[in-house]
């Protein structure tokens, strides 16, 4: 049986379900990464950002071009719906954090978009990080477990599969 086809909005409500929200020291402790509640704003800002590329990613393989823009701005909109509640980053004004969208999608773009890429997007994200004192040098291979945990792109690809 042949599954429905969603409208743009449906499927951004549906990818946005699957986005993680505020990364706590508890979340990262469940995959033995040492954090400090200090870190949770940047970390939910960079893993926020890193899921971002992705998201898109995933839009512009599996969405057609005219909807494309609607299906990414209405995951931005329900982002900053949620931004002080789920996100608790109320502290950082949204206008600041979409230039740090941007460059952080500049960066993993050179390493992401190529075959294997979602594994150098990783290292990337998680040099970033290291780099930020955000998570241990021993604690880089616990990251790579537990990014495409976070961040799981066989089913942003396999729900937007279902638009076409």
């Amino acid at each position: 049986m042949k599954k429905e086809s969603m409208t743009p909005a449906e499927a951004a409500d549906a990818l946005y379900k699957l986005m993680p929200r505020r990364i706590t020291v508890e979340m990262l402790s469940d995959y033995g990464i040492q954090g400090e509640d200090a870190h949770e704003d940047a970390m939910t800002r960079e893993l926020l950002s890193f899921t971002l590329y992705w998201v898109l990613a995933a839009i512009n393989a599996h969405i057609p071009r005219k909807y494309r823009d609607l299906v990414f701005h209405r995951v931005m909109d329900l982002i900053r719906a949620d931004w002080e509640t789920e996100y608790k980053l109320g502290a950082l004004k949204w206008e600041e954090y979409l230039d740090e969208v941007e460059d952080r999608r500049a960066r993993y773009a050179p390493v992401g978009d190529y075959e294997g890429g979602a594994i150098a997007a990783s290292e990337e994200i998680s040099d970033l990080l290291e780099t930020e004192g955000l998570i241990q040098p021993e604690d880089r291979p616990k990251l790579l477990v537990l990014l495409p945990d976070l961040v799981p792109l066989d089913k942003y690809q396999e729900l937007l599969s279902q638009c076409v």
